[in-house]
């Protein structure tokens, strides 16, 4: 057997048991030894052997790849559509994407194995992407011609990033639709800043508008920043968008909370090991002139997973009116974990309920005033000269607001100018 089989068999075990002793205890984790020598270990074994020795193009044989295909296979295997893993590139992806900036799109995404194409977790706000119409849930069928089943996922990523000031063109497919729209898309420096924030004058009122892109891990102090920027500036009202957030780290969830709910819960969450947890806020988190000020939060289908734990836990503690529509019904909590070949799984390891002890899994939460925005049209983004320069540099804290085609927002400021005694 050559060196290069023997590599990579070993590669393979190495990760099953390194998996294993992450996950189970002692008991378990020989266990799992058992059911790899049973039912794995043979099959692979063999696989390996024929491909490394009958293979009609084994010279051009990619072991890192193969590895990485076992891998994702193990999981899909579970067939849990929150069971996910990155390969090396796709983990360094998610890096940039958590704590740099970089000339793109704005689109936050990932694989689909079973599709071959790059699915939209969300857009970005205030982002090309978010500009040209792109919407949770769509597939990216090529980028710039190229297909993605064929170049891949982190190629295909590659290709979508590039100079500010410059364009790409995407194809895309919606569910729904007949076939798919090729739209052109410009690129933009894309800082991975997850609030922003500005004061809106509205009927006389000045409204605080927060929009939480995701839960990073700078989140927590961003939003600290933001809402000492409003103390002295607004009495009348707040505004926090959550449309498209696909979620982030639980326990910034929590910290996020707690500067909002002063007593009662934020969640209860029940792990694989049947073991609860309830989470009170955090007493010293809480932000004071938030107790005083009606607040609105806003969702969409796009709003998920860290989105709905705070989502329920302002709506069954009768802090904020909930207004959109349905949230995704994400009611799982991820573990990444870190395999030694570079890669990550995010590991389904718990199930949290909101505050009322409801289970929003793959329901979602209903809002308390249900109204959409206006259909969003997918098109081609021709910016001007000046926007192209803008591309180019720095993007500020600032959101993107296009009040006439939000009836969300516009029902929120509203909302906000009745409990705040306006007209």
């Amino acid at each position: 057997m050559s060196r290069k089989i023997k590599s990579a068999i070993s590669i393979v075990i190495i990760v099953s048991v390194f998996f294993s002793s992450w996950i189970f205890a002692a008991a378990s984790q020989k266990k799992i030894q058992d059911i790899y020598e049973q039912q794995y270990q043979d099959p692979i074994l063999m696989l390996l052997y024929y491909i490394d020795n009958i293979y009609y193009d084994k010279s051009n044989i990619d072991y890192e790849k193969i590895l990485d295909s076992t891998l994702d296979g193990l999981i899909s295997g579970l067939d849990d559509p929150f069971a996910w893993y990155f390969d090396k590139r796709q983990t360094n992806e998610n890096r940039i994407e958590e704590s740099k900036e970089y000339g793109g799109v704005g689109l936050t995404v990932r694989y689909d194995t079973a599709k071959k194409a790059i699915v939209v977790v969300s857009p970005m706000s205030g982002t090309p992407g978010e500009k040209a119409g792109i919407l949770p849930n769509d597939y990216i069928i090529t980028v710039d011609g190229s297909p993605v089943s064929q170049i891949g996922y982190t190629p295909s990523v590659d290709r979508m990033r590039g100079e500010p000031g410059t364009a790409v063109k995407l194809e895309v497919f919606r569910d729904g639709w007949d076939e798919t729209k090729i739209i052109e898309v410009p690129r933009a420096k894309i800082e991975t800043k997850s609030v922003q924030y500005d004061l809106i004058e509205y009927n006389n009122k000045k409204i605080a508008y927060i929009r939480l892109t995701n839960f990073a891990e700078k989140s927590y102090e961003e939003m600290q920043t933001a809402l000492s920027y409003f103390i002295s500036k607004s009495k009348d009202g707040l505004v926090l968008d959550l449309r498209s957030n696909p979620g982030g780290f639980l326990n910034v969830a929590i910290d996020i909370g707690s500067m909002f709910v002063r007593n009662g819960k934020i969640v209860s969450v029940r792990y694989y090991n049947g073991e609860e947890e309830t989470v009170i806020p955090e007493p010293e988190k809480y932000v004071n002139f938030l107790k005083d000020i009606p607040i609105v939060v806003l969702v969409n289908k796009g709003s998920a997973s860290a989105s709905e734990i705070l989502t329920g836990a302002l709506k069954d503690n009768s802090i904020a009116t909930i207004i959109g529509k349905q949230t995704y019904g994400k009611a799982t909590v991820q573990r990444p974990i870190q395999l030694p070949n570079g890669g990550e799984v995010w590991l389904p390891i718990g199930h949290y309920f909101t505050p009322n002890g409801t289970d929003i899994h793959l329901k979602g939460i209903d809002p308390d005033i249900d109204i959409d925005n206006p259909a969003v049209e997918l098109k081609s983004v021709k910016p001007s000269e000046s926007e192209t320069t803008e591309a180019m540099l720095s993007t500020t804290n600032k959101p993107y607001i296009n009040l006439s085609a939000d009836s969300q927002l516009l029902k929120a400021f509203e909302v906000i100018t009745e409990k705040s005694g306006g007209k």
